[in-house]
């Protein structure tokens, strides 16, 4: 079936020129919908919880701000940065590309990379993760570390795998562990000759590096000082000296509520960040169990927890629960835990005054899953999507994320017309 589809865009102007906000331009193109999707929901609900991230993007768009940053927090749905890359694109090309920004080499602990970075490697290097309760490791932001005793060991990394945006960065920010009397980082140039630059240390798990030239890739190296010293990587995040947004997508393969809270460094390193929003999509690794084992109040309570923690450590930050989306387990069993989840999600979006995406009532609802991969958007595990559904989840979220500017440039608009799919 086939629509007009409403967009919303904002139009950056050059330096001395400003476009009233008050007056949105849109904009129509032709585009596929799919009769499994409530795009009359496609709202962001309470959306006078994200009025710190509309201030920042006003100010970035007066040239009063540099940057804005989201932080999106998740699991393999986050992990993947299929969704997240098409958000991330659409928001960039409107407000500016202000970097990469944060991505975690999976590869260096036998998990997928998101497909638009090129990683390589040489040496010895072992990982875990906060998913696994029987590894005792540090963790960091997203709940994987990389560690290696090897002092031949090297990381390449290359942000621009995908040539559609130009992820070239003269900032870094290196998330890791291990004291540097021990073993030191060094950066590398293509000769494998160490770079002249000065790393300073900004926190405990954090330093940062600014080049005087801008790079398109990352060469890590290190320099053992003692026998049995070892370096940790919790990630890095790659940036510029541009005005625009930033887009960190922070996942992990089978993250749960839970996981999150046994990061050590999660709190000093996504403050690092200074995100204006922290969006959160967790709830299906919660959920994925049989009914005796699932905990309702455990799960809330969880959140709840992280929530706080979240909460305590940016308070500037506008935060976004998202609901989690259909699925079954092991193909068979429709998860009845969905409903408790989604009610749970929302009731701390009211406790802890965040806003919230209904993805869970957008895609469908209750069994909505088999609908999608009849229509190519699911894969078979029914749990993950395909490439193309991915890509309309990121549309989706983008779309909603707009509507919410445009409500807060106008409050008259709430209920209006605009707001919702219509026929044509």
């Amino acid at each position: 079936m086939i629509r007009k589809l409403r967009f919303f865009c904002f139009i950056l102007l050059p330096a001395g020129l400003l476009l009233s906000v008050t007056s949105p331009v849109f904009y129509f193109e032709e585009a596929e919908q799919f009769s499994c999707v409530n795009y009359e929901f496609n709202i962001v609900e309470n959306t006078t919880a994200l009025e710190n991230y509309h201030i920042a993007l006003d100010q970035l768009i007066e040239q009063k701000k540099d940057k804005v940053r989201i932080a999106h927090i998740g699991d393999s749905h986050i992990q993947a940065d299929y969704l997240t890359n098409v958000t991330r694109k659409k928001l960039q090309k409107l407000y500016g590309n202000g970097g990469r920004g944060y991505l975690f080499p999976y590869r260096l602990i036998r998990s997928n990379n998101p497909p638009n970075i090129r990683i390589s490697r040489e040496g010895e290097w072992s990982g875990c993760t906060s998913t696994s309760y029987r590894t005792h490791c540090n963790f960091g932001l997203c709940g994987a570390s990389a560690t290696t005793y090897d002092s031949t060991a090297t990381l390449k990394i290359n942000p621009n795998r995908w040539e559609d945006m130009n992820y070239e960065f003269n900032q870094l920010d290196l998330f890791h562990f291990g004291h540097s009397n021990e073993m030191s980082f060094r950066l590398l140039d293509s000769d494998s000759s160490a770079l002249d630059v000065d790393i300073q240390k900004e926190s405990e798990s954090v330093s940062s590096v600014h080049f005087t030239e801008y790079q398109d890739s990352l060469w890590l190296g290190f320099e053992k000082l003692r026998d049995r010293s070892y370096a940790q990587l919790f990630g890095m995040s790659f940036e510029n000296d541009h005005p625009g947004l930033i887009y960190d997508a922070i996942g992990l393969n089978g993250a749960h509520v839970a996981s999150y809270l046994r990061n050590q460094f999660f709190d000093e390193q996504l403050k690092l960040l200074e995100p204006d929003l922290i969006i959160i999509t967790l709830g299906t690794n919660d959920g994925y169990m049989s009914g005796s084992r699932f905990c309702s109040g455990c799960f809330k309570n969880n959140y709840s927890k992280l929530l706080s923690k979240v909460r305590e450590h940016n308070p500037n930050a506008s935060i976004m629960l998202t609901t989690p989306g259909d699925y079954y387990r092991r193909r068979r069993y429709h998860d009845s835990h969905q409903r408790s989840i989604v009610r749970a999600i929302r009731e701390l979006a009211v406790e802890h005054q965040a806003a919230i995406w209904d993805y869970n009532r957008i895609m469908g609802g209750d069994y909505s899953i088999k609908a999608w991969l009849r229509q190519g958007l699911a894969r078979k595990d029914l749990i993950h999507y395909t490439e193309k559904g991915y890509k309309l989840q990121g549309e989706l979220l983008f779309d909603a994320l707009m509507k919410s500017k445009e409500l807060h440039e106008d409050p008259s608009l709430q209920g209006a017309g605009f707001l919702h799919r219509s026929e044509p």
